[in-house]
């Protein structure tokens, strides 16, 4: 269900929010920074001139926040919870568990072990909440071992254990807290090895970057009207980012001054590295430039280039430079799930280079990476060439074998 809040009701929103997740035992270090994430939210449409919250809105404010530096993953992940949480209870759905929640029960051939892990926990010291989220892991990980046909606990192998952690409903949960079943299992002597070393450790999945085709980026800006301020202004914010990738954060920083009209070129501090970007100024996009100036109202030097086209004419936010470049896809290309906005474009600008076979070097100099891997990520994008390099995964031999079917690991 969509919803649509004013500015003036979205405070109320949230106290009730609040209200109803205290109700449902969060603690007040989280409410608190549930309170702190949702009233940026509200200080970025005062900001932004935004008229109502809906879920697009949201996205955009995530797209804004979450690219500021330096930020802990801990940090984002906290902030898209409170977010999608908040919009949920906006939106009327139901509450959504995130994990499972502890009314599994394991096989009754388990039970006493189980008993007995939660007891050793307890009188160690841990928490209750870290000790009833271990709980269900272990016990998801025994009705699988049933599952498997195994009805004692020196039976188990580490082929039982990969099926069990392949089958599961969460895999960072399982392979984060399976492990410490699975020692204690071994500590009280009830397995032959220590199989929490069959447990992978997760690696969260690297989504691969968003890419537009060429073709698609020529349509998106033939599809612009030339005509007006504010179709020549998005045509050359579109034109540059597909040109020369830069980040829409230094984007909306550039300034007239910036741009050396006479000796066709343009530099400026990049806000990420701190490193000079310098580059040639293109016909084309040199041509869009003086286009849109030249209809622009009080231009000087130290005039943002990128501005609003009403008064007072302030710089474009990066939200702003988000919501031009996505609604411009939108309406000319077929998303199909695709990011859409500026960082989506520098991402396919990277990818078409290094399927053009250029160096990377030059690419990281083009997109100003000062890490080299940063761009061998885009790498990962051609499917094609990759493929060529896969190789036949080889059959287990000798002692990992042998652990596989039981022994013991050497």
């Amino acid at each position: 269900m969509d919803f649509l809040f004013k500015p003036q009701q979205l405070e109320g929103q949230i106290k009730k929010f609040l209200t109803a997740m205290k109700g449902r035992g969060y603690s007040e270090t989280t409410l608190k920074s549930y309170q702190s994430f949702l009233r940026k939210a509200c200080s970025f449409m005062e900001q932004n001139g935004t008229l109502s919250y809906t879920k697009e809105y949201s996205e955009m404010f995530l797209t804004d926040i979450l690219s500021e530096l330096p930020l802990s993953e801990s940090y984002k992940k906290h902030t898209r919870t409170a977010v999608r949480r908040f919009n949920e209870y906006l939106s009327g759905s139901p509450y959504a568990y995130r994990q499972p929640q502890g009314g599994i029960e394991p096989p009754a051939v388990f039970r006493k072990i189980l008993g007995c892990y939660l007891m050793e926990m307890a009188d160690r010291g841990l928490k209750p909440a870290t000790i009833a989220c271990r709980r269900i892991f272990a016990a998801q990980f025994l009705n699988s071992i049933e599952g498997q046909g195994i009805n004692s606990i020196a039976d188990i192998t580490a082929s039982h254990v990969g099926t069990a952690v392949l089958c599961a409903g969460s895999m960072e949960g399982i392979c984060e807290k399976l492990p410490y079943f699975l020692k204690y299992l071994y500590c009280s002597g009830l397995t032959k090895g220590d199989l929490s070393k069959a447990v992978p450790p997760f690696l969260p999945d690297r989504k691969l970057p968003t890419v537009y085709k060429k073709e698609e980026l020529r349509k998106a800006l033939e599809s612009i009207d030339y005509g007006s301020l504010i179709g020549k202004r998005d045509y050359a914010i579109l034109l540059m980012l597909a040109t020369y990738g830069i980040r829409a954060t230094d984007l909306v920083r550039l300034k007239v001054g910036d741009i050396d009209f006479q000796h066709n070129c343009f530099s400026f501090i990049q806000s990420k590295t701190g490193k000079e970007y310098r580059a040639t100024l293109l016909p084309a996009v040199k041509k869009a430039f003086l286009s849109y100036l030249t209809e622009a109202a009080s231009v000087h030097s130290q005039t943002f280039l990128f501005r609003r086209v009403s008064a007072p004419c302030s710089a474009l936010s990066r939200s702003a430079v988000w919501s031009i470049v996505a609604s411009r896809l939108k309406c000319s290309v077929v998303i199909n799930g695709r990011k859409r906005g500026a960082h989506a474009i520098r991402s396919s600008m990277a990818s078409g280079l290094i399927a053009d076979d250029v160096p990377y070097t030059v690419v990281q100099k083009v997109l100003g990476h000062t890490d080299p891997n940063a761009t061998k990520r885009y790498a990962s994008i051609d499917t094609e060439r990759l493929r060529k390099c896969a190789l036949e995964c080889p059959e287990a031999t000798g002692c990992f074998a042998s652990y596989l079917e039981g022994g013991t690991w050497k």
